[in-house]
């Protein structure tokens, strides 16, 4: 029989690493939004979020650990303009992260983001 005081534990645990994920990919899904924004704001990010994970099946609520399949959604959607899209969302992690974005892929921006992901999430109290 396990001790209640490490199933509470553990309990903990997992709900910070929850916490933490869904910080991680809220904040990558703000990037892509930001992205996405250099086409136009509004019912324009919406339609395209829309079509993203209706046509696509990229979830923003597990975005962060599917870069390579926004990278082939937006491929098939801008063409040869998805690498303008890629560079705003790094951009805007960048500016997130307070950080210079200048040659850094997304996935590294994500691996800062997620190395500091406790300044993200929201404290409980």
């Amino acid at each position: 029989m396990q001790n209640p005081s490490v199933s509470a534990s553990q309990s903990e645990v997992e709900a910070n690493e929850d916490a933490f994920r869904a910080a991680l990919n809220q904040q990558v899904a703000k990037a892509v939004l930001t992205g996405l924004g250099y086409f136009g704001a509004g019912q324009v990010v919406e339609s395209l979020v829309y079509i993203l994970e209706l046509e696509h099946s990229v979830d923003m609520n597990s975005i962060a650990t599917n870069i390579d399949g926004l990278r082939i959604a937006l491929a098939k959607m801008f063409g040869g303009a998805a690498h303008v899209v890629e560079t705003k969302i790094a951009e805007a992690l960048g500016k997130q992260l307070g950080v210079d974005s200048e040659g850094k892929s997304i996935e590294v921006l994500i691996g800062i983001l997620d190395s500091r992901i406790s300044e993200f999430v929201p404290r409980q109290t």
